[in-house]
């Protein structure tokens, strides 16, 4: 698994790509897993390519499924000692051109309500046109938080501060 380390951040990977020769379909993702040195919360915003569960396409959500109103609504599941596990999964019928979902995550600092708001991005790529296509890492690299970020973590807990 290569690993990849960006200012807090380590991030290990493997990308995934399994094509259905009787549907067409294309499963196409990756297993990876987020640490940082702060073993602090993080919040985990997707942008993906396909509806992943209630994650809709073409916009950023927050990648946790919780309820609004609290802190804790922020924090990716299981983050909570300052590592992410995830194996984000996504299917599309082939020639549905090209697929890209992007990540973005943050240090939360509980004590403080902060979200630190440099953190890192990162996502998968896949041309879904062609049929001997692989999934291939899109980047990883520092992020400060966009505004567009910044409305959808206080649509979800308004007292963060952003640091």
């Amino acid at each position: 698994m290569p690993v990849i380390t960006q200012d807090r951040f380590t991030f290990t990977y493997t990308l995934r790509t399994r094509h259905d020769p009787q549907s067409h379909d294309i499963q196409f993702g990756m297993d990876f897993v987020l640490s940082n040195n702060l073993a602090l919360p993080m919040c985990q915003l997707i942008f993906p390519a396909t509806q992943v569960g209630s994650n809709l396409p073409g916009r950023w959500n927050i990648d946790n499924h919780a309820a609004p109103g609290e802190i804790s609504s922020l924090y990716y599941r299981g983050s909570e000692q300052g590592t992410i596990t995830d194996i984000p999964t996504e299917l599309s019928h082939a020639d549905r051109g090209f697929k890209r979902t992007w990540f973005c995550v943050y240090i939360i600092n509980p004590d403080k309500a902060e979200l630190y708001k440099q953190g890192v991005k990162f996502g998968y790529e896949i041309d879904t046109a062609n049929p001997a296509a692989s999934t291939a890492l899109s980047g990883f690299q520092r992020f400060e938080i966009s505004n567009e970020q910044i409305q959808l973590v206080r649509s979800a807990c308004s007292f963060i501060r952003i640091v």
